[in-house]
């Protein structure tokens, strides 16, 4: 199990966190569509800012989601969500990362399954045709989706060793009412990499692990020898640091040895 963190806050609150553990740096920035706009000036304020730990910190890319929707009706909606998808990708190109996540974009009662399965299929095909020889993971996360259904369905016709599930906690502890151990059961293989972080079950705090009606340590200790990956979407940097500590504890991360890094 790999651990990332989501990079919510500015490069200079985590700079320690980066050196001290042995973690990856999931990049939310390019969420924007501003940014991915300038996606080459970024990169390059990126690197400046990380500075030596560049090229020693393991990178994942969250990708656009505001008003874009694989399932649209309209052909322009995904058009243009297409455009945006592949900038990010090409921003993990650049950046040398190891994955994209994306939002699968369902919102219930908006489309029925029948409608949704009949468009996204085709439109995660499309979009991967040309992407097959790549090194860079897909995952495509839940969000308001209120059970597993849709999404391992969707799997069923486009999953392969580059395309997953990213299981996003916080989400199904707030949108959803089936327990989070049967979302697990339920994607199964499909499940690479997750989204960590703990709330009451009422909104999408993006709280510490530790703090919320979620026992993410017991969630993570019977996945402890899964081939995935992890990012703590923690908004508050000193909740990301107790989490991280809490992590390291539990045996989840390991401090990073610069000099092995050759930095």
């Amino acid at each position: 199990m790999k651990v990332y963190i989501s990079q919510l806050t500015e490069t200079e609150n985590i700079i320690d966190l980066l050196e001290k553990y042995d973690i990856g740096l999931e990049i939310v920035l390019f969420a924007s569509p501003y940014c991915l706009d300038k996606q080459d000036e970024f990169i390059e304020i990126y690197k400046k800012e990380l500075g030596r730990l560049y090229d020693a910190v393991e990178f994942g890319i969250h990708g656009p989601y505001a008003e874009l929707s694989a399932g649209s009706r309209d052909n322009l909606i995904t058009q243009v969500s297409t455009y945006r998808m592949q900038q990010a990708y090409d921003v993990a190109k650049k950046m040398d990362a190891n994955y994209v996540v994306y939002h699968n974009g369902y919102y219930p009662k908006t489309y029925s399954y029948i409608e949704w399965m009949q468009r996204t299929p085709k439109y995660w095909n499309n979009f991967l045709k040309d992407k097959k020889d790549d090194d860079i993971k897909i995952h495509l996360e839940n969000v308001h989706e209120e059970n597993s259904f849709l999404m391992n369905e969707l799997m069923k016709h486009i999953y392969d060793e580059k395309t997953s599930l990213c299981l996003d906690i916080g989400h199904v502890n707030v949108y959803s009412k089936v327990d989070i151990e049967d979302w697990i059961k339920s994607f199964g293989q499909y499940m690479k990499h997750m989204h960590i972080h703990n709330n009451y079950g009422d909104e999408d705090s993006h709280f510490a692990i530790n703090k919320g009606t979620m026992d993410v340590i017991s969630i993570l200790n019977k996945l402890k020898d899964k081939d995935i990956t992890i990012s703590l979407e923690i908004t508050d940097v000193n909740e990301l640091r107790d989490s991280l500590d809490i992590l390291y504890k539990n045996g989840f991360i390991k401090l990073r040895e610069l000099a092995k890094n050759n930095i």
